[in-house]
Parts: structure tokens; sequence; C-alpha cells
């Protein structure tokens, strides 16, 4: 009897983890293999620890850079416990297929976020070129996106708040990505400084916000309050960059206590996500709001 109760126990155990999402089962399983792993591996300590310090001292300043920049993000990841953390092998858009470029995988993300979230209407603050901006239409054809740059080059100099990242303020070919394209007829370009912007025309009626304009904290507090007044009742908000400005990381975790769902980052990319739709317990409307993902 005790020997059929254990037979049972081991099968609903194997059947918990067969149930597991892919990146949860991976740190479910790592969780109970790191200290003999890590045992296991004691005698490569001395060559890896000579390895580091060789590659720090004559690496260059490229694998320097690497190295710091990855043990920094990490560092920001956990010093902000109210940003969940999750895989994008959690959030079942595996089945989800997006075409562009790969060069910022980002980019491919949100496209896949906008066509599960079946979006209509999107608005984009920060055009640039307008990659992002061909690529959201052009993956959603249902969706019009509204993108929101400075008019001109010499618009710079009149701006309420300090912009970031000056490589952007050189030549100024807004949009150039979707000029003449099939989808630029579902693209509106709007021209102003986002933090004097009249967005009241878009007020509710907003199903993603992509914030992607100055890095500057004064800008991104900015951009969010008006991202917040535009969202529809189904309404998304995407920071890019989060881990990569002092600004937007600052921005995203005061806010994520005070608001009414879990704002989260995917891991692996530069995206950080606040959303009135269930998307960490399967309420994806493309996927017709199907059972909860485990946890």
């Amino acid at each position: 009897m005790l020997r059929a109760a254990h037979g049972d126990d081991q099968s609903r155990k194997a059947d918990d983890l067969l149930r597991l999402t892919p990146g949860r089962l991976a740190r479910r399983l790592n969780g109970q293999r790191v200290g003999p792993q890590l045992w296991a591996n004691r005698h490569l300590i001395a060559s890896i620890s000579a390895g580091l310090a060789r590659t720090l001292i004559t690496g260059g300043q490229g694998s320097r850079y690497r190295l710091l920049g990855h043990i920094w993000l990490e560092l920001q990841r956990f010093l902000a416990p109210g940003v969940l953390n999750v895989d994008l092998a959690d959030l079942r858009m595996d089945t989800t297929l997006v075409e562009g470029d790969v060069t910022r995988h980002c980019r491919l993300v949100l496209g896949a976020l906008c066509k599960l979230l079946e979006c209509r209407n999107v608005f984009e603050i920060g055009t640039y070129l307008g990659q992002t901006t061909w690529l959201l239409a052009h993956n959603n054809p249902d969706a019009h996106v509204f993108t929101l740059d400075l008019p001109t080059l010499d618009a710079v100099d009149h701006l309420k708040y300090e912009v970031t990242d000056p490589e952007y303020f050189v030549v100024w070919d807004r949009g150039a990505r979707f000029r003449g394209t099939p989808e630029a007829g579902r693209i509106t370009q709007l021209f102003g400084d986002s933090a004097t912007f009249d967005f009241s025309p878009y007020h509710g009626k907003i199903d993603l916000v992509f914030i992607d304009g100055s890095h500057s904290m004064d800008y991104v507090r900015s951009d969010t309050d008006a991202a917040f007044r535009m969202l529809s009742d189904r309404g998304t908000i995407v920071w890019d960059d989060y881990l990569y400005y002092p600004g937007i990381y600052r921005v995203v975790n005061e806010l994520s206590p005070l608001v009414d769902r879990p704002v989260f980052h995917i891991v692996g990319t530069r995206l950080a996500v606040y959303s009135r739709v269930d998307i960490l317990n399967g309420g994806w409307p493309a996927l017709k709001h199907g059972p909860p993902i485990p946890r």
C-alpha cells in the first residue's frame, strides 16, 4: 500500500513538471541542481578565475564592457523586486509568427505582443526611422499606428525637457522605413514635443502605447502619464530600454507598486510591460483566454 502511494506521488510530481512552461521547468530543475553542479565542478574554479582575470586585464575594452555590462544589467533586475521578471517562454508566444528585422529582436517581441493582444489602435512615442512603426503595421493588418516625433532637427533646441542620445539628432529622416510602403496607409505620422503635445483626442482609445522617446527621467515620466490617459480598457504600455537608461529604470520601478496590475520585464529583452489584459494568466485575446499559465 505504501509503495502504491509512493508511486502515485511520483506520478503526480511528473505530471506537475509536464504542465510547467519551459522557462519555469528549467528554473524548477536548476533550483534543485545548482548546489550539486557547483560542487561537482569545483575543480574548474581556479582556471575560470585565472581566465577571468586575464581577460579583464588583456581582453580589451570590448570584452570588459560586455562582461561588466551584463553584470550591471543583472544587478538592476535583482534590485528591482517590484518589477516581475518573466521569461519569454512563459508568455505563450511561441506559435506567434512575426516578420521583420532581427537586428533588434525586441521589435519582433513587441510585434507579437500587439498581435496577441489584437490591438486596433497603437500609439508610438518616438518614431526615429520608423522601423518599429512599420513592423507593427506590417504584422497587424487590422491595426492603425500613430507615431509621434519632433518635426525638424531645429526643434531640439526648443524642448521642454532634456533629451538623450544626441546621435539621433544629427540627420533628420523620421519615418523613412515606412514612407511609400503599403503599410503607410495605416500609419499616421504626428509631430511635436511629447511633453507639450495634445494627446486628448486619443484618451481612452489606444490599445498599445510604446514609449521610446527621449530617455531622460522627466520625459519618461511625462510620456508615461500621457500613456495612461490614452489607454483603452484593454490597453497595454510597453517601455523600451528599461534596464539601459536610469530615467526609464527609475520611473518604471517607482510606478510598479502604485498601479493596479503587475509591471513586468521580459527577460532577454529591453521591454517592461504594464497591461490591463491579464497576460500573465493566459489572458491573450488572440488565444481566446486559454487556461492560466502554470506557475
